[in-house]
């Protein structure tokens, strides 16, 4: 989102986060009664400049494949939504709007499978009772003759 220090940049994100949604929900609506395919697109966060002026909205798309396509997609349609945004807000002036992929929750799996691979390969992590003691039919070393 925008800094703290700006509540007015804040609430903007806020607005064109929500009004990029519904203008992608109109979008993908559109597609799919025209018989398109459309993948799920998710806008995840959207900065606006401290003077108002541009927005960059971030989303994530589900499926690899489909990333390339989005991103076209997005860079052809960017004059609609910033028509969509200017015709919902109260401003002298629309920001800019520049989409870009995020790329956080391919890091975060990135990150979740590395965790995973580590614990795996952890010494002691194959046995589930290693650093357990000795079973009780068995003595330790030197107590052989000794008894409870």
């Amino acid at each position: 989102m925008a800094k703290p220090s700006y509540p007015r940049a804040r609430r903007l994100a806020e607005t064109v986060r929500r009004l990029v949604t519904e203008w992608l929900e109109q979008e993908r609506a559109a597609e799919r009664q025209h018989g398109l395919p459309s993948g799920l697109l998710t806008v995840t966060d959207v900065r606006v400049t401290p003077d108002l002026h541009h927005a960059t909205v971030f989303y994530t798309v589900l499926g690899g494949e489909e990333q390339a396509g989005s991103d076209k997609e997005l860079a052809e349609a960017t004059p609609r939504a910033r028509s969509y945004v200017a015709q919902h807000l109260r401003l002298r002036h629309a920001p800019t709007l520049e989409f870009v992929s995020d790329d956080v929750p391919g890091h975060g799996a990135k990150i979740d499978r590395l965790l995973a691979e580590i614990q795996r390969h952890e010494p002691g992590a194959d046995t589930p009772d290693s650093g357990s003691a000795a079973p009780d039919d068995e003595q330790p070393p030197g107590q052989e003759g000794s008894q409870r």
